[in-house]
């Protein structure tokens, strides 16, 4: 299948973007730890059939840092206008998940369907641990550099619910990971969420949403899943067997399979 990549850029912003396949669109969204790449495989299967977008998140992969305040969904707004797409499906892990929904929330206009594998809520608080792990592992790069940061994170029990057990993943994981340099150049805290937080809003989410889980993720991003399920009128909830935070990075054609029986449903 024929890819494009290029860069669009505005206000000194640079966005990586990887095009593929033909007919309506439907745009990918990565999370913590990745870039455009994780989604390699649900691209390539998604393509047959759709055009799929998908581009590496401000602060990640080859796309530039932030150099101040912003805000993942509006940097999808600008996305969608560069294109010229008024109408697309979003397919949206982890973090990618909390942007995709705050777009969803503040731009309903532009949102068919919404799958939201894995994904985290603006307003449902991180664990102390979580945090507190991601803050070291942010020290630790620029301490020791992000080849021996990456020893370090693949090592850490904590993160075991993140990390392939396979060991082709793994290996495919640690280079996703290392690929994110980027990302440790910059404060996290300049990204700023749609306000008020989605968590009190998630009853006006009216797009069919369907909620990918994976069954050995941490127990907070379960909750997070259940969450959605629970509020979202209509939400379907899917559950991946025997994957981690990132089943579209496991079991590809799993939630290819998943996602395309959704997207064609009426």
């Amino acid at each position: 299948m024929e890819r494009k990549s290029e860069f669009i850029e505005w206000e000194g912003v640079k966005l990586h973007v990887s095009i593929q396949g033909e007919g309506e669109t439907v745009l990918l969204l990565h999370g913590g730890y990745s870039n455009l790449a994780v989604w390699d495989e649900v691209a390539e299967l998604l393509a047959q059939q759709y055009r799929v977008i998908r581009f590496d998140q401000r602060g990640y992969g080859q796309s530039s840092p932030p150099a101040g305040p912003f805000s993942y969904y509006e940097d999808i707004k600008k996305l969608l206008d560069w294109y010229q797409i008024t109408e697309t499906s979003i397919i949206g892990s982890s973090f990618g998940g909390a942007a995709a929904i705050d777009f969803t929330l503040q731009f309903p206009q532009y949102v068919k369907k919404l799958i939201l594998v894995a994904p985290s809520i603006h307003g449902l608080k991180y664990p102390f641990r979580m945090t507190w792990a991601g803050i070291l592992d942010y020290l630790r790069v620029k301490r020791f550099g992000i080849e021996k940061a990456s020893e370090v994170f693949m090592s850490k029990a904590f993160w075991s619910y993140l990390i392939p057990k396979d060991e082709q993943k793994r290996q495919l994981f640690r280079r996703l990971y290392i690929s994110n340099e980027v990302f440790y150049t910059s404060s996290p805290s300049l990204q700023k969420p749609l306000q008020p937080f989605a968590l009190q809003r998630l009853a006006e989410l009216e797009a069919p949403t369907l909620v990918i889980e994976a069954d050995r993720d941490h127990p907070f991003n379960k909750q997070a899943c259940d969450l959605l399920h629970q509020r979202v009128k209509g939400a379907a909830k899917f559950v991946i067997p025997n994957s981690g935070h990132y089943p579209h990075l496991e079991h590809p054609s799993q939630v290819s399979s998943v996602a395309l029986q959704f997207l064609q449903s009426t």
